[in-house]
């Protein structure tokens, strides 16, 4: 069972409903070697991802959980998502963006860290593990988001394979296979290990 940072009972009133279920299948799903932070203020900027999960052989990624329904998309960009309200439609950030944004800022500040970095020549001065981010969107299954969103548009604006869908963190979910997905998300990969 990961460990949550703070413990899921001491965050639950501020938490939505996915957020919620996402970090009950993080502490389920993933082994005890696994970190998970929920709702933290990081970089310079005081950035707050929803998820940080870190493994020691894994690396860092960055999760934005959206409760979206179908209905609530209008539009999307590759920085911008148009959304149904209650108060009527607006333009947000694009979670995948919103992550990415996030783990710049930490990545930025674990740079200044020489331990961290990779001696090689080819990848000299760049970090010396994996990292990377995702989107989980908890009310949109796989076969409703592929439907709803031309394959060009989300090749550019939410890859397949940095989204998690509803359909995909149920209960019922092989944690290999949920663990499996995460990882896709790592976007990059290289050198040796620290």
């Amino acid at each position: 069972m990961a460990a949550l940072i703070p413990p899921i009972s001491s965050c639950l009133s501020r938490m939505t409903s996915g957020e919620k279920r996402v970090a009950r299948r993080l502490e389920s799903l993933l082994e005890d070697d696994y970190l998970c932070w929920y709702d933290i203020p990081l970089g310079d900027k005081r950035r707050y991802p929803d998820f940080v999960i870190l493994h020691p052989a894994r690396g860092l990624l960055f999760l934005e959980v959206k409760d979206w329904k179908p209905e609530t998309l209008k539009k999307l960009t590759k920085t911008e998502v148009e959304i149904l309200t209650a108060n009527g439609r607006k333009w947000v950030a694009n979670p995948l963006e919103q992550a990415r944004q996030c783990s710049y800022q930490v990545l930025k500040i674990l740079e200044r860290d020489p331990q961290l970095l990779q001696q090689t020549e080819k990848y000299q001065g760049r970090l010396c593990f994996p990292y990377g981010w995702g989107v989980v969107l908890t009310n949109i299954s796989r076969s409703t988001l592929e439907r709803g969103i031309p394959e060009h548009l989300r090749a550019t604006a939410l890859p397949d394979h940095l989204v998690i869908c509803k359909d995909e963190m149920t209960e019922s979910v092989d944690p290999e296979v949920f663990q499996q997905r995460l990882w896709n998300m790592f976007n990059y990969r290289f050198g040796e290990k620290c």
